[in-house]
């Protein structure tokens, strides 16, 4: 597998808009979360800010990859 660098430099800016998106949802959730004490416990509370960290980063890096060899034309080659 060949890695592209538009495709890294792509991934990376994904993960710092990610980054970004994540303390936005963040502190929407803990706000949430403080609202209402006793709704979830705090390991739980841990357990689903972790889970969106990882997936928040993992969709934008994606998403920054695909728009970086998009962008670039060294995606997949066009059907013929």
């Amino acid at each position: 597998m060949e890695l592209s660098l538009a495709g890294v430099v792509g991934a990376a800016v994904g993960v710092g808009v990610g980054l970004v998106d994540y303390g936005v949802v963040a502190s929407l959730v803990r706000r949430a979360l403080e609202r209402r004490p006793g709704l979830m416990k705090p390991r739980w509370a841990d357990l689903l800010m972790k889970v969106l960290f990882v997936v928040n980063a993992v969709v934008f890096a994606a998403l920054g990859w695909w728009l970086g060899v998009t962008v670039a034309g060294t995606g997949l080659p066009a059907p013929n």
